[in-house]
């Protein structure tokens, strides 16, 4: 350290010195370690605001660099440095760092904009609060005024999505009630389609998603049909989960439903809605799964849970698989489990076919020495490893452009299946090619294919060659397969908006 220190010194180039410090801060072991480094730094170089400034801007280089964003890496780690430096320095930070996080924050931007753009700086700017550098109720203030203005409304949302994340117990415990009602009121005039998830999210986390009547009113009975005037209505419903269900699949064989909620809990119900078998996932929770017929398996994609491991370490995605199991062979057991190291997210899984011991997914991955974040569709066997923990891909295909947000087999032709996005296109794949070979969309006035305007949510197939996709864009498309024959891509058959 001395050595480097004498030769940075020299040449006057103190980012040089700073940045491979705090790079170190990707691994959270090193924290404490980095901090007293470079403390050790700042009183060799006795510390003045032009050496702050250095550190500064290395600190910014690293942490909105544009790499960061691709590689989906938090910035979390990195803001837990400043705590630990002198308090000269903290100051010197809220006095130019923070504002630099506000300003980039408050740009005019669209509704639409790209989250690249401020993603960073709005998880800086949660961590910042989380730290309590600045106030938190003029924090909250400062997002309500922002989500009232569509154009700071996209990173407005951003923010106070990553504020909960970080901050939920403070803003439980700390923000005064009127304060958290305009809070609420401006949440819930955020209408737009681009932040129903962001919006659910939030909502369910501060325990806004009840209308205020239904905490006071008597619940109905579990089985109790609600009364309706005309169309689709629940014949029956099943209360056994504690927080927001992300999937369920159906076993065919044993006429059963399971399910996945946020807690990491999976549920079996049986046909009438008793609950037969509650499993609860240690470390994750499930955001997609289906049955493998085949091979009497659940299939499931685990999302790490925060909180999970001890240092903040968060679990690998994993792929569970369960088998039966229990009291009468009616429960699911645990027979393995895959990590996959590289992968950020696994976002959807199916199994193919009735027949078939594979099964495909939409993973998310890191890849090439800078970690560029890649979008693949993964297809794999069962039967090509002696272990599930081994089990490696046999295709991978790498032409998405955005999260993989849904699968569905073709029920004609067992060897194909397809795909849809967040980047809005819809993908037809062959699992005895090595590429894409079709695509349902039309072309846009910007050159790209799209088969919808806004991130397909649901894509599912009929044994009569017909697809159906739905998307927030608030249209349901039809598809026919057929007119893939001579084609590369078709516009829809049909088309449904609500």
């Amino acid at each position: 350290m001395a050595r480097l220190l004498t030769d940075h010194v020299k040449t006057r180039d103190l980012k040089k010195l700073f940045t491979p410090l705090i790079l170190r801060l990707k691994d959270s072991s090193e924290l404490d370690r980095v901090a007293s480094e470079i403390t050790l730094v700042l009183t060799e170089l006795e510390s003045s605001e032009l050496v702050f400034d250095e550190l500064i801007g290395a600190f910014e280089d690293v942490v909105f660099s544009r790499e960061m964003v691709m590689r989906q890496e938090s910035v979390v780690p990195y803001m837990l440095l400043f705590p630990r430096l002198p308090e000269r320095l903290i100051v010197r930070m809220k006095e130019t760092f923070i504002p630099k996080v506000l300003k980039h924050l408050t740009l005019k931007r669209s509704i639409d904009a790209s989250r690249m753009e401020f993603f960073s700086y709005a998880e800086a700017f949660a961590s910042i609060v989380q730290m309590e550098f600045v106030p938190l109720v003029g924090a909250v203030q400062s997002i309500v005024q922002l989500l009232r203005k569509q154009e700071t409304r996209c990173a407005a949302v951003t923010m106070l999505g990553k504020t909960v994340e970080l901050c939920l117990q403070q803003l439980n415990e700390k923000c005064d009630l009127t304060t958290l009602s305009d809070l609420r009121a401006a949440v819930h005039n955020v209408t737009e389609g681009h932040f129903v998830y962001d919006i659910n999210y939030i909502e369910e986390s501060m325990g806004w998603n009840l209308s205020p009547t239904s905490v006071v009113t008597s619940p109905r009975p579990v089985h109790e049909t609600p009364v309706t005037q005309s169309g689709l209505h629940a014949v029956d419903s099943f209360h056994g989960h504690k927080t927001t269900v992300f999937t369920m699949a159906y076993d065919s064989r044993r006429d059963q439903l399971l399910t996945g909620a946020k807690d990491g809990s999976l549920i079996v119900w049986s046909c009438d809605g008793q609950l037969l078998n509650h499993i609860e996932m240690p470390h994750h929770y499930a955001c997609s799964m289906d049955v493998q017929v085949s091979s009497q398996s659940l299939l499931v994609c685990g999302v790490a849970r925060e909180g999970a491991l001890p240092n903040r370490r968060l679990p690998p995605p994993c792929i569970f698989r369960y088998g039966a199991g229990g009291i009468g062979g009616l429960g699911w057991k645990e027979k393995g489990c895959l990590p996959r190291e590289t992968t950020t997210l696994i976002a959807c899984i199916k199994a193919l076919g009735a027949l078939e011991p594979s099964f495909i997914t939409g993973e998310t991955t890191k890849s090439g020495p800078s970690d560029v974040c890649e979008q693949k569709v993964c297809y794999y066997d069962l039967q090509s490893s002696t272990s599930f923990t081994n089990l490696k891909p046999l295709r991978q295909y790498v032409e998405h452009e955005d999260l993989i947000t849904c699968l569905s087999l073709f029920p004609p032709n067992p060897n194909i299946f397809m795909s849809a996005s967040r980047d809005c296109t819809i993908r037809v794949w062959d699992r005895r090619a090595d590429r894409c070979t079709g695509m349902f969309g039309a072309l846009r006035s910007t050159g790209r294919l799209q088969a919808h305007d806004a991130m397909i949510t649901c894509l599912d197939a009929t044994d009569a060659n017909m697809i159906v996709s739905a998307s927030m864009d608030k249209f349901i498309h039809r598809w026919d397969y057929r007119t893939l024959s001579n084609q590369v891509s078709v516009a829809a058959s049909s088309s449904f908006s609500a």
